[in-house]
C-alpha cells in the first residue's frame, strides 16, 4: 500500500476530487447540469437571428423600435386610405366668427349709411365621402348677421341716429366638398347653397336731437322676412394627426338671394345680407 501511493503524483493524492468515485454524486451532478440545459436552451431558440448570430442587443433593439414605427404609420395610413371604400362619414362641430353686410337700394334715403358688424358662429358639420376627390357636406350652424345703421338729419346739424342690428340665423348649407392633397393634409373647394330661418334679434337704437341722447332697444316685428337662401361657397384646408381625427379651418362667403325686408307698397326697400365665416373645425372620421 505504501509503495502504491510513492508510485501516485503528490499534487493528485492531495487534491480533492469532485465526482470521486461515487456513482450518487456522479448522477446528481449530470442531472443538475441536464436541468440547466433544458431551461435555458428554449429560451435560446425563441431569440431573433440578429442576436444569435453575435449581434449587438442595442442594435437589434434600435432596429426593433424602428421596424414598430414603420408598421405604425404602415397601419396609420392604411387606416386614413379608405379609397377601397368610397363612403367615409366624419362627423364633428365647427366654431369661428363672422362679418355681414348688407347690399340695398335706400331709395330716397341718401342720407343713411351701413356698416358692416360682426358676430359669432358655431354648429355641427358632417361629411359623407363619395369619392376620392368629393365629398358631400351638409351643417346646421348658429349664425349672427349684425350690421349697423348711421342716418344724420340734411337740415339739422345736431340730429345723428345710430342703429346696431343683431340678427340670429339658423343655417342649412348644403356643399360640394372638392378636395385634394396628400393622405394627412388636404384641401378643401366648397360650393353649393344654403337656407336660413331667422330666429330672432333686436335693435339698439341711440338718437342725438339738439345734445338730447335717447336709446331705445325693441325686437323685430312679423313685418320683417324670416325666411333667407341663396349660395354658399369657400376654400378650406384640414390636417389628420391621428387617423381617425381631423382638425381644419375654412372660410366660407354666403350670398343671400332672400330680401330681408318685405315688399312695401311705398318704396321699393331691398336689403341683402352677405356674410363671411372664418372658422375651425374637429371632426371624427369612422
Amino acid at each position: 500500500m505504501h509503495e502504491q501511493f510513492k508510485k501516485q503524483p503528490f499534487f493528485i493524492m492531495n487534491r480533492p476530487s469532485i465526482i470521486g468515485q461515487n456513482n450518487v454524486s456522479r448522477f446528481i451532478v449530470l442531472c443538475i447540469v441536464a436541468l440547466c440545459l433544458a431551461d435555458a436552451l428554449p429560451a435560446y431558440c425563441q431569440q431573433p437571428n440578429e442576436i444569435r448570430s453575435g449581434r449587438s442587443g442595442i442594435t437589434y433593439a434600435k432596429e426593433r423600435r424602428s421596424r414598430r414605427g414603420s408598421e405604425y404609420k404602415s397601419h396609420r395610413y392604411s387606416a386614413i386610405d379608405r379609397s377601397a371604400h368610397p363612403g367615409i362619414w366624419t362627423l364633428g362641430a365647427v366654431v369661428g366668427a363672422s362679418y355681414n353686410w348688407q347690399t340695398r337700394d335706400a331709395g330716397y334715403a341718401y342720407d343713411m349709411t351701413f356698416n358692416g358688424g360682426w358676430g359669432a358662429n358655431a354648429g355641427l358639420t358632417a361629411t359623407y365621402k363619395a369619392l376620392d376627390w368629393l365629398s358631400i357636406r351638409a351643417d346646421v350652424v348658429f349664425t349672427q348677421k349684425n350690421y349697423s345703421m348711421q342716418r344724420m338729419h340734411p337740415e339739422l346739424i345736431d340730429s345723428k341716429i345710430h342703429s346696431d342690428y343683431m340678427c340670429h340665423y339658423l343655417q342649412l348649407p348644403v356643399m360640394a366638398d372638392w378636395t385634394f392633397g396628400s393622405e394627412d393634409v388636404k384641401s378643401h373647394i366648397y360650393t353649393g347653397a344654403y337656407a336660413a330661418a331667422w330666429m330672432g334679434g333686436n335693435v339698439n337704437r341711440k338718437t342725438v336731437f339738439q345734445n338730447d341722447e335717447k336709446r331705445t332697444r325693441y325686437t323685430f316685428t312679423p313685418e320683417d322676412n324670416r325666411i333667407d337662401g341663396g349660395l354658399v361657397g369657400g376654400v378650406g384646408v384640414s390636417w389628420d394627426p391621428v387617423p381617425y381625427l381631423r382638425i381644419g379651418a375654412e372660410a366660407l362667403f354666403y350670398y343671400s338671394m332672400s330680401n330681408t325686408v318685405r315688399k312695401q307698397a311705398v318704396m321699393n326697400d331691398t336689403r341683402y345680407n352677405n356674410t363671411v365665416v372664418i372658422g375651425i373645425s374637429t371632426k371624427y372620421i369612422f
